[in-house]
């Protein structure tokens, strides 16, 4: 059975011959030239040369003797059992949608989406144990920040998968956050925020900034924004809806406003010693409507946690 990868946004804008050896490595040159030349590597269903680019949410399908190689091959069964029994739990309480090609969760505060060098609990290890009748794992399509909590959604199988991947990276998923904020300019009721984003290091920790020298490197942002509650000691209720999915994006174009997020000591916001309410990052993705890969739209919304409410009447 031939092999399907999703190409995610690290592995974007990579020559495809290379990616292809990245991804079956015990696989020798001449081999990976047959694999071209014969059709059996394709992209988006289509025969392509080695020197091709892939892009984010293209389907890279591979030969079946790539599932042999341990790279990337995924063996549903050792996973599911590998997987923390009480992670799993936990996530199929904050269950939204589990029909078909589409698992989604309101993810918690806290919970990272993937793993890393001292990241070992994720979303995406206790993938495997919701794995479909068929045995189709669900897949990552999108990120959220460990700390923010709201709408995770995910593509059971390969196909589903690539169809919202590839929905995300056009920007044709439409997605609504809350923030709760300390400090909001009065008679800033709505607008939009357009502010270029860029990349830099403080002290050896990678940050996002305003650009506003104009380097070549920052990237176009905008935010849209509606306040829909002013609360105790100056806090505000935000509503958010980014138009443009850069990293850090609303934490640091609330910051720029003027605003910055409770919870949010990377960009100016720490609470305090005496803080009643839960003390967490206070950003939710509240809802996502993107297109099912079944056709219609998909529409999720997660509840607004007691959290915030509990911090605007603190």
């Amino acid at each position: 059975m031939a092999v399907e990868i999703i190409i995610e946004a690290d592995q974007a804008g990579q020559r495809l011959d290379r990616l292809v050896k990245t991804l079956a490595p015990q696989t020798g040159f001449g081999a990976l030239q047959k694999w071209f030349r014969t059709g059996q590597v394709r992209l988006n269903g289509k025969r392509v040369k080695g020197a091709e680019r892939v892009a984010v949410g293209d389907l890279l399908r591979l030969p079946p003797q790539a599932a042999g190689d341990p790279i990337v091959s995924r063996d549903a069964a050792d996973a599911q059992t590998s997987a923390d029994p009480r992670l799993v739990e936990s996530l199929r309480s904050v269950i939204l949608l589990d029909h078909g090609p589409v698992l989604a969760f309101d993810k918690p505060a806290g919970l990272a989406v993937q793993g890393g060098s001292r990241t070992t609990r994720h979303v995406d290890g206790a993938l495997p144990a919701f794995a479909g009748e068929g045995g189709e794992i669900p897949r990552l399509v999108h990120r959220l920040d460990r700390d923010t909590s709201g709408v995770l959604v995910t593509g059971r199988g390969r196909a589903a998968a690539a169809a919202l991947t590839r929905a995300f990276a056009a920007r044709e998923a439409r997605k609504t956050y809350f923030a709760l904020v300390a400090g909001w300019p009065e008679g800033l009721e709505a607008g939009v925020i357009d502010a270029p984003l860029r990349k830099g290091r403080v002290g050896g920790e990678e940050r996002v900034f305003v650009d506003s020298e104009g380097h070549a490197d920052a990237q176009t942002a905008e935010t849209l924004f509606h306040v829909e509650r002013r609360g105790a000691d100056g806090r505000v209720l935000l509503s958010l809806e980014p138009r443009t999915g850069r990293t850090h994006q609303l934490r640091v174009h609330l910051a720029h406003a003027g605003g910055a997020i409770l919870g949010d000591g990377k960009y100016g916001q720490s609470l305090s010693s005496n803080w009643r309410a839960p003390r967490r990052l206070y950003l939710h993705a509240a809802r996502l409507e993107i297109e099912h890969p079944d056709g219609g739209l998909l529409k999720l919304d997660a509840p607004l946690p007691s959290a915030f409410s509990e911090a605007l009447d603190a």
